[in-house]
């Protein structure tokens, strides 16, 4: 799987230690905003999907992204990643293995939530954003939260 239309990617400088001990070489972080942060880095609203999810919230909520609804675009920098290990273009097992030596597969490390979390967490920093205005999300997205 791939990830959606309007998907940006990050790759997260150094290696990424995870809470089982491995270290995976590098992070590619899929993601999706809407609107734009303020010189203070504070309007941002992260949104955290579910299992199946993906960083695709104006397909998923909606109904709830828009001016003025709950995450307004014209009010709130809105965020949304795909998971670590997942399958929509953030690092996981469909990702090339390191060394050009096909996918990952079934020997991607497992990770935690706090490893997803923390994923978050450095993607934000490289966005500029310095403070949430609010964390959002179901199942695997309000465990995050």
């Amino acid at each position: 799987m791939s990830a959606g239309a309007g998907t940006a990617s990050l790759e997260l400088p150094g290696g990424f230690a995870l809470e089982s001990g491995e270290r995976l070489p590098s992070v590619t972080v899929a993601h999706r905003t809407w609107g734009r942060l303020d010189a203070g880095g504070t309007n941002a609203v992260l949104v955290c999907h579910a299992l199946t999810g993906s960083a695709d919230v104006d397909g998923w909520w909606g109904a709830l992204l828009g001016p003025g609804r709950a995450l307004d675009p014209d009010r709130d920098f809105v965020v949304c990643s795909n998971v670590l290990g997942g399958c929509y273009g953030t690092t996981g097992p469909t990702s090339p293995r390191p060394g050009g030596h096909g996918r990952w597969g079934g020997d991607f490390p497992a990770v935690s939530v706090r490893d997803i979390v923390r994923v978050q967490a450095a993607l934000l920093d490289a966005l500029g954003v310095k403070r949430l205005r609010l964390v959002v999300g179901g199942s695997l997205g309000g465990m995050q939260v």
